[in-house]
């Protein structure tokens, strides 16, 4: 017995050991394929909506950014207290060094595919110890290198969307450990709490949280079934009280904010339009389309959908895990549904949610066809075409059979996801490359104004036609000269009319900004 037992011990620390260096294996690899993928990105330069971010946090204490982040009547466009303190935060440390931004960014990103990679790790039930290895790294590389979401790290101005994600990953996580403290009270209250804290902690980051409360519900389901126990619903007041407690807040700043007073969200064809576009575009990420405007998106996401339908109906009919199917297709819907009252075809930031969903059923689909592949013994049908066999030669040679046919289709899935991959690191770094070329003007800008007001100070300054937003353009002049001159956007026909002593007019050749006349004081 006690060699027995010594044994069995053995070889669990071997299993483990062996579990250990798999789940460390797939994390270098994603780590790896990640800094390919996004490789030149510390290089870049901040963009757009960077500057008025810099702008509004740099000349504040930390006292100052606390009141002014947390102040609800100082909002008129969304509540995002923690993005204030983010910003303020990274602005202390790393002053006008976008690369260390970035750094920040890619770090949030990693850290996401990882905890992707880790819940399907969770949850997948597999009989071969490697199968949820490969599910987890399927899972953390799909969220890691899919183009879809590419804004979201790319730009400085989305961390939000990445540390909204965060929080909400680790709600799930949380929930998910909750649901398997079984008969331990405390231990189910502490990650209870935990849950709701840190779906608080995602409202605070990102409106579009919201959507926390009806995956908290999700991920209760599939923690019931997989647990084999009934659903425990009173603990989901917690997540519904913090939710209610934030739309109190939230719909005080809508009332204020303009774009919805014009007309920027609506309630009209685009609710359907838009998540079968979002969806559309992470189906067929291809060169040139990352910004949605495309005809055809909707209806490529209308064909997903319907072969999702599909598919889940075939599963119920005739296979196993309809269920699992269901809940990720409805946690797809669930996190397509705030592009749906965009008035214009929405962002590619905004996919970073639904890109983890399909992750995690990539992860799992990945973790069920290793499980499969792996298996010693046919199951089903073909093990009783084995059995009936006159020989044992005839049983030995089929069961050969079935296992090479397994192999086979292991291999030929190997070889697609490698496809796939390659495939996906090139549309990032092409994506990359184009979103830093429309970023350019504006850190030329921003080194060209530093310039020019160093050699004196200036009174006016006047931008004619810029490649960039006007607000932006304000609030990358008062970065590098501060407040004492006055900026203006006008049109060519409005020069004459704005000179004024001391004052510089500024053009763009080919995204660069030349002085064109400079007026004495």
């Amino acid at each position: 017995m006690a060699v027995a037992g010594v044994s069995l011990l053995l070889a669990a620390m071997s299993s483990a050991r062996r579990y250990a260096f798999l789940t460390l294996a797939a994390a270098i690899v994603t780590v790896l394929i990640f800094a390919v993928a996004y490789g030149a990105l510390p290089d870049r330069a901040f963009a757009a909506d960077d500057f008025q971010w810099l702008l509004n946090v740099r000349d504040r204490s930390l006292s100052a950014i606390v009141v002014r982040a947390f102040d609800v009547r100082a909002e008129s466009h969304f509540f995002r207290p923690l993005v204030w303190l983010l910003l303020w935060s990274e602005w202390q440390l790393f002053g006008f060094d976008a690369s260390a931004f970035h750094r920040v960014s890619l770090a949030l990103h990693a850290l996401n595919a990882a905890l992707v990679g880790w819940l399907t790790l969770r949850m997948v039930r597999a009989q071969s110890f490697l199968a949820p290895i490969i599910g987890f790294t399927v899972a953390a590389l799909v969220a890691a290198l899919h183009p879809a979401p590419f804004e979201a790290v790319v730009w400085v101005s989305a961390q939000s969307e990445l540390l909204a994600a965060l929080f909400l990953l680790l709600t799930l996580h949380f929930w998910w450990s909750a649901g398997f403290a079984h008969g331990r009270w405390i231990p189910r209250l502490f990650w209870y709490v935990a849950a709701a804290a840190t779906l608080a902690l995602a409202l605070l980051t990102k409106e579009s949280a919201i959507i926390g409360l009806p995956l908290t519900l999700l991920i209760e389901w599939e923690a019931s079934r997989a647990a084999r126990r009934r659903m425990a619903l009173i603990p989901l007041v917690l997540p519904a009280l913090v939710t209610a407690a934030y739309l109190s807040a939230a719909l005080d700043v809508a009332s204020r904010n303009y774009l919805v007073r014009e007309s920027g969200y609506g309630f009209g064809a685009q609710v359907v339009i838009n998540p079968l576009r979002s969806l559309g575009l992470i189906a067929a990420p291809l060169p040139g389309v990352e910004y949605g405007r495309e005809a055809w998106l909707p209806l490529a996401g209308a064909g997903v959908a319907l072969a999702g339908a599909i598919a889940l109906v075939v599963v119920w009919r005739y296979g196993t895990g309809a269920a699992s199917l269901l809940t990720g297709m409805l946690a797809l819907v669930v996190t397509l549904a705030p592009t749906a009252p965009f008035a214009s075809a929405p962002d590619s930031r905004y996919l970073y949610l639904p890109v983890m969903v399909i992750a995690l059923m990539a992860g799992g689909w990945s973790s069920a066809l290793a499980d499969w592949v792996m298996s010693a013994e046919p199951h089903g049908n073909e093990n009783r075409i084995a059995v009936s066999g006159d020989h044992e030669w005839r049983v030995s040679a089929r069961r050969t059979r079935f296992r090479i046919e397994r192999l086979l289709a292991g291999a030929v899935a190997i070889a697609v996801a490698l496809a796939l991959g390659i495939l996906a690191v090139n549309e990032i770094r092409g994506r990359e490359i184009r979103f830093a070329a429309g970023a350019r003007p504006g850190e030329e800008l921003r080194l060209f104004a530093a310039t020019q007001c160093a050699t004196g100070r200036l009174d006016r300054i006047l931008i004619v036609e810029p490649p960039i937003a006007a607000p932006h353009v304000e609030a990358i002049v008062r970065l590098s000269c501060g407040s004492s001159p006055h900026t203006m956007v006008i049109g060519s026909g409005d020069i004459e009319r704005e000179l004024r002593p001391n004052t510089l007019v500024v053009i763009f050749d080919g995204g660069f900004p030349l002085p064109l006349m400079r007026t004495s004081s």
